[in-house]
């Protein structure tokens, strides 16, 4: 039987942070990874910051990160973990701590794996401090203790986790282009009904019948993550997607709210003007709300009308 042996964090990789204030951004320069580009198991997409290259030295005091580093959000969000794949010089934002190890006895691979099981999460969001923002300080993560096997059943594992998130990724890829086929085949199934719609019957302008109001947008300081007496749940345009980022605000707070049946537009992208609909509570300023007269048109109407493939095709060329 294979024997595990527990090691505290800061025995087994060098923890690099950097604190203070990141530089400016800019729209060229050394590209800056934030927590944002960080998910569960990888860099979601190539950095799209930059800092300039004349601040790069003087912010990366700490450590220059390399392919095969382990990177790790401390904060908004808390616990996203992603190897460094990207083979070219890049800077790290606050709120991200890169993990290299101290010896060859130690797969950076699989410390990442084991960050993202549930075993090491559950004690993560346990020694979390913050109301508002979930957070862990370096000082507390260090302590951590970190289970390794012998090198030989760190490969084993590895290479079978890989083989497994592999065939994730095949089947996340199979799942996104059906998707795209399915909106498709929808797009043009409303082209076709709307475009008989025009042939046969009166058209008017589009705002003499339906008015559009906009979301507001409440500061940071005053989110709740856990609903409360009295408040009420504030909805992102991501929200339409996942219930993974819950946020409220004090019903009192605005007087911008919606219903389930109620059309609603994303304003921002990508991609720009989703149509949404099906979830209750106030909107933010990312969201508007298209308000038809009913006694002319039906929201059901509205809603499919405004997928139509003309409409969006329109929208996003003035975009």
């Amino acid at each position: 039987m294979v024997k595990w042996k527990k090691y505290i964090f800061k025995d087994i990789a060098k923890f690099i942070d950097y604190r203070g204030k990141t530089p400016k951004k800019t729209d060229t320069g050394i590209p800056l990874i934030t927590a944002k580009n960080v998910r569960m198991g990888y860099v979601s997409e190539e950095p799209k910051e930059f800092i300039a290259n004349e601040d790069f030295e003087g912010w990366m005091t700490r450590g220059i990160p390399k392919v095969g580093d382990i990177l790790f959000t401390t904060e908004a969000p808390l616990g996203n973990v992603a190897e460094l794949t990207l083979p070219y010089r890049i800077a790290l934002a606050q709120r991200l701590v890169t993990f290299q190890p101290l010896k060859d006895d130690y797969i950076s691979k699989f410390l990442k794996y084991y960050m993202l099981s549930p075993i090491f999460q559950r004690e993560l969001w346990r020694e979390a401090t913050g109301t508002t923002v979930k957070g862990i300080k370096t000082s507390i993560l260090k302590k951590f203790e970190i289970p390794l096997p012998p090198l030989p059943e760190q490969k084993r594992i590895v290479a079978k986790l890989d083989g497994l998130f592999e065939k994730i990724d095949q089947a996340i890829s199979l799942l996104e282009e059906n998707i795209a086929h399915t909106e498709a085949l929808m797009g043009s199934v409303l082209d076709g009904i709307f475009d008989k719609v025009s042939e046969n019957y009166k058209t008017v302008p589009l705002l003499k019948h339906v008015g559009f109001v906009g979301g507001s947008q409440p500061p940071k300081s005053s989110f709740s993550y856990e609903k409360k007496e009295g408040y009420v749940r504030l909805i992102q345009i991501r929200d339409y997607k996942s219930d993974k980022h819950l946020v409220y605000i004090k019903e009192d707070s605005t007087k911008k709210f919606c219903e389930e049946d109620d059309v609603m537009i994303g304003r921002y992208g990508p991609p720009v003007f989703q149509i949404l609909r099906g979830i209750k509570g106030a909107y933010n300023v990312a969201l508007m709300k298209a308000i038809p007269d009913e006694e002319v048109i039906l929201k059901d109407y509205l809603y499919y009308f405004l997928m139509n493939g003309k409409i969006q095709n329109y929208i996003i060329s003035i975009s």
